[in-house]
């Protein structure tokens, strides 16, 4: 009797869409496409962020220090998005 695995692909109810390629084993445009892919889910988290980062700042905030260091998170998360974004040159 075999015992079938959860990550068995060749069990009757595992769909290929639970499946993923290696990004070695992928061709340029689909590493492109996965890429992108990554960037927009990066790119949402960092807005998301930013718009807690910024309500923090609207409710919480009393003093300097704490302002300065919503200043370098935003800073920094507006790096890291222009850093990522697709039109940038290497």
């Amino acid at each position: 009797m075999t015992e079938e695995r959860f990550s068995d692909p060749s069990a009757s109810r595992h769909r290929k869409h639970h499946l993923r390629t290696p990004s070695a084993q992928l061709g340029r445009f689909d590493k492109l496409r996965r890429e992108a892919l990554h960037r927009r889910f990066l790119s949402g988290a960092l807005v998301l962020l930013l718009i807690v980062g910024g309500y923090a700042a609207a409710f919480d905030l009393s003093s300097w220090p704490s302002w300065v260091v919503l200043g370098g998170i935003c800073v920094t998360v507006i790096g890291v998005i222009i850093a990522t974004s697709p039109a940038r040159r290497a």
